[in-house]
């Protein structure tokens, strides 16, 4: 029975999956500020519900960013504690890659979607946003236009206006306020572990699963900036 789990920590919401043979199950949350107690607690009932041990697992997916730094580090630290133990591989995934994901899932799964581009946003902060752009080619896969990028607003503009996507998904509300036209094409989602699960089995049959140290996250942006910005908000 091949069986692998996925934890996805990167926004506001936090989710853990599960495939252990025939069965998926998933838990998925939007409480921020609450990964650290949630991700763990994910992760356990799901296995008992299971009824598999970690050890049984044949493969872990993470998204590895961009996103929020606390919140990539949660998940990533989950993951490493887990496949040091039990020397599980880990395959990572993109989150604006999962965003796209999650949205034709979730809101258009009944559509014909192939040739479709999409355009994935998450806020930065800071006037900054993370983009990523991916068109749904045979078979419903993803393939990546532009590789994932922050950019500030006047950029991310440029960009979207760049790839003329169908759709725009994920957080761009702030970034589409006074652009009217590309806003009526804009879908709030944030990512789901169920949908890096899918990709995690597909990576893992094609021999792209790693050694979690192997593996590093990525932030787009500094990490100085995080401590920067702690800095002035501790003043």
């Amino acid at each position: 029975m091949t069986s692998f789990l996925a934890i996805e920590t990167s926004t506001p919401a936090c989710s853990v999956a599960l495939q252990a043979g025939g069965l998926l199950i998933s838990c998925y949350s939007e409480e921020p500020r609450s990964h650290t107690k949630l991700v763990m607690a994910m992760v356990n009932e799901l296995l008992a519900e299971a009824k598999i041990s970690v050890q049984q697992l044949n493969g872990i997916g993470v998204t590895i960013g961009p996103g929020s730094f606390t919140g990539l580090r949660i998940g990533f630290a989950t993951v490493q504690g887990l496949a040091f133990a039990a020397d599980i591989p880990v395959v990572a995934i993109s989150t604006m890659e999962t965003l796209v994901a999650t949205y034709l899932r979730s809101q258009c799964a009944d559509q014909k979607n192939e040739g479709k581009i999409i355009v994935s946003v998450l806020d930065a902060r800071m006037g900054e946003f993370n983009l990523g752009c991916y068109q749904v080619t045979a078979g419903g896969k993803l393939g990546s236009l532009a590789a994932d990028q922050l950019l500030d607003a006047q950029q991310a503009m440029i960009f979207i206006e760049k790839h003329q996507p169908q759709m725009i998904v994920g957080e761009a509300g702030q970034l589409l306020t006074e652009h009217p036209v590309w806003a009526a094409k804009y879908a709030p989602v944030f990512p789901a572990a169920v949908d890096v699960l899918a990709m995690t089995a597909a990576a893992h049959a094609s021999g792209l699963a790693q050694p979690i140290e192997s593996i590093e996250l990525v932030y787009l942006r500094g990490t100085d900036a995080w401590q920067k910005r702690k800095r002035l908000r501790a003043v």
